[in-house]
């Protein structure tokens, strides 16, 4: 066989074993029919997530064995956030009306509320920490089409309420709780980078703001989630209503010297709820219709899966962690 021709039947058969989707393996599935929109990885071993039903489930040893919890007296509530601080301290967000933060600091046994708000409408989003003290949350807006801000210092156990330089958001615009990864700390700065959809998508920066060339102008699309690495930060959505149009999906961010919003030449192949960096140049993206890896800073994507996620973890250790509808909680392997 000529060589050019070896070469393309060789990439032919890798992007076959690919797409086969063999490397993704279910390690757990809750009793209860609950959709986990949040994972936490902290240290080698120990993972977190939070679904709806009151359900959290943790891990010590490295997805082996899953631990579920329901939180007492928050049996019926939606917990889309969570940030895991150790095996035995974590945050988690019920989203909205009362929208309400709590914190356990021995392995979920028992909760605490840190914060709660009884506005009506008050629904909140995702949770991002930049280590174990300095953490945000973000909520939809309310008044004067302004998101809700709030930040903590002391690792959760009080937050107080951003009320200077909020942007001012379009009608129709809001955020998803769809993965827990619309907002972002770049470069341990203090305050958060955020993504929208709906009528609107842009990414939101401290000092500006920047339309994003995703699906937007209806209620399900828009962007999603946003994940960086040293200067590249990659955000994926598109429309969760029309799950397998692959346009509009994903945009790649260059953050230096300037702001630079790529296309990428290869997009996911559908609509994507959340994006992780894992190693080097090599992000995973997960949604509805399946799974994607980019091995190229998101500008080529290739499917490797077409089973169901919402939410990804990356380990310390490159481990990737997965979860969807039903308890649904998966390993992928690279």
């Amino acid at each position: 066989m000529h060589l050019s021709k070896l070469i393309l039947f060789t990439c032919f058969l890798f992007y076959l074993h690919i797409a086969t989707g063999q490397q993704i393996k279910i390690i757990a599935e809750s009793n209860k029919n609950t959709s986990i929109r949040a994972l936490s990885c902290v240290g080698k071993n120990v993972v977190w997530a939070a679904g709806n039903n009151g359900q959290i489930a943790k891990t010590i040893d490295g997805g082996r064995h899953w631990a579920w919890i329901t939180v007492k007296d928050f049996a019926n509530r939606d917990f889309r956030s969570i940030y895991a601080i150790n095996a035995n301290e974590a945050i988690i967000a019920a989203v909205g009306e009362p929208a309400v933060i709590l914190k356990t600091n021995n392995g979920g046994k028992e909760w605490k509320i840190v914060w709660q708000n009884n506005t009506p409408g008050m629904f909140l989003d995702a949770l991002f920490f930049t280590n174990a003290k300095q953490g945000w949350v973000v909520g939809d807006p309310i008044d004067n089409y302004q998101p809700f801000l709030a930040f903590t210092n002391d690792g959760g156990n009080n937050w107080q309420i951003k009320t200077d330089h909020i942007p001012v958001l379009l009608k129709g615009e809001a955020f998803f709780a769809a993965s827990n990864s619309n907002l972002f700390v770049l470069n341990n700065q203090f305050e958060p980078w955020m993504v929208t959809g709906g009528m609107a998508s842009a990414l939101y920066t401290p000092q500006k703001a920047y339309p994003l060339p995703l699906l937007k102008g209806n209620a399900t699309e828009g962007a999603n989630s946003i994940d960086c690495f040293k200067h590249t930060c990659i955000v994926v959505g598109g429309d969760f209503m029309h799950d397998t149009i692959a346009k509009g999906n994903a945009v790649v961010i260059q953050t230096k010297p300037n702001i630079q919003l790529i296309v990428p030449k290869q997009l996911p192949s559908g609509y994507r709820s959340c994006v992780k960096h894992v190693k080097n140049n090599t992000w995973v993206c997960c949604g509805t219709s399946g799974v994607d890896i980019s091995y190229d800073n998101g500008m080529h994507w290739v499917k490797i899966s077409s089973a169901s996620f919402h939410t990804i973890s990356v380990s310390p250790n490159n481990n990737i962690f997965l979860a969807g509808n039903k308890g649904r909680i998966a390993q992928l392997n690279l």
